[in-house]
């Protein structure tokens, strides 16, 4: 009884919408047009309807005008019938096309505008955007990612596939009509704000928080504009934290003192070169073994095992003896494997 219940009031609240209440129309006329000639013409020897198949198809090609004329009704109750099931057959196909249409343009208008609540799974929210955005939406598309865009103006990304949320990262249901209970992974930006930068940082550290009470098991990398600013974006949950202009700060000296290593960890991480870094769970597969099992299961002419991550920490190439204790590996490998 529960069950019937609930379903019951899935239906009356699914009704609200006018292309469930035209398809329920038109559904209606379709089951009480097939039972009712039926049992008016199905003693007739003259008509085409003896079955109730045979009545479904004359009340098929009667709501949607076809009108064959291969299945005739004859008797008096029955053509009766027959011109009332025409009148509204014709009337709630006709409502359910159009509200279909309307529907299907209401969408395509509020997709363009970004007001629509996406239905998506496992993909990539990026909170905010910069000048950099074509370049991070570009890599992670380019490897197969879907990536939705949730801010308050569309950035103009002619030639890349992405959706489009407009909204606020801070507020929950622009969060949730971006995804983020069925997203792996959240990139939060700074918001271009007027103001210091421990302000935009605190903004940035508060959006991870809403996030993280959303989705406890997204992966969220946050972009900070000061390094003292680090700790407490790992309180807030996230998982990496990246401060802005570190990373180039890092290749620029290393191309001064160790001229090639800054286009070689650039060519690696972009992958154009052939080779590309790439990061694989292997769970628990490999607890309790040495490392040198996982070189030799992994490793072969083309592949490197550069090193192993867990929540804490990162493993750059751990002595072969060592103990896996670590969730993922990282590797570097060819760009077509």
């Amino acid at each position: 009884m529960f069950p019937i219940f609930l379903f019951f009031k899935k239906f009356r609240a699914k009704l609200k919408s006018s292309v469930y209440r035209a398809a329920a129309a038109a559904i209606a006329v379709v089951i009480y047009g097939t039972f009712s000639e039926y049992f008016i013409e199905n003693n007739i020897p003259s008509s085409g309807i003896h079955s109730l198949f045979d009545s479904l198809w004359w009340v098929m090609q009667t709501v949607t005008t076809v009108g064959y004329g291969d299945t005739p009704v004859y008797g008096y109750l029955g053509r009766i019938n027959a011109m009332v099931i025409m009148i509204f057959g014709i009337g709630s196909l006709g409502f359910f096309t159009a509200s279909l249409a309307a529907n299907l343009m209401d969408f395509q208008l509020a997709k363009r505008i970004g007001e629509v609540s996406l239905k998506m799974k496992d993909h990539v929210i990026i909170c905010n955007v910069d000048e950099r955005i074509r370049d991070i939406v570009r890599e992670i598309t380019d490897n197969g990612m879907e990536v939705v865009i949730l801010n308050k103006e569309e950035p103009k990304l002619d030639g890349l596939p992405y959706n489009f949320v407009k909204g606020s990262a801070l507020e929950e249901s622009d969060l949730e009509r971006a995804g983020i209970k069925s997203s792996s992974k959240i990139i939060i930006l700074p918001e271009k704000l007027e103001g210091d930068q421990s302000s935009v940082d605190a903004k940035s550290i508060l959006t991870c928080m809403v996030v993280k009470r959303l989705n406890k098991n997204a992966y969220v990398i946050l972009e900070l504009l000061r390094t003292e600013n680090s700790e407490h974006a790992k309180m807030a949950g996230a998982d990496e934290v990246v401060v802005k202009g570190s990373m180039s700060s890092l290749m620029i000296s290393n191309a001064v003192i160790s001229p090639g290593v800054s286009r070689l960890f650039y060519e690696l991480l972009r992958g154009d070169d052939g080779f590309r870094i790439r990061e694989y769970e292997i769970g628990n597969k490999y607890s309790g073994k040495n490392c040198r099992t996982v070189y030799s299961d992994f490793e072969d002419g083309n592949r490197v095992v550069l090193g192993f991550r867990n929540e804490k920490e990162i493993k750059i190439r751990p002595d072969p003896e060592k103990n896996v204790t670590w969730r993922y590996i990282i590797i570097m490998e060819p760009r077509d494997k």
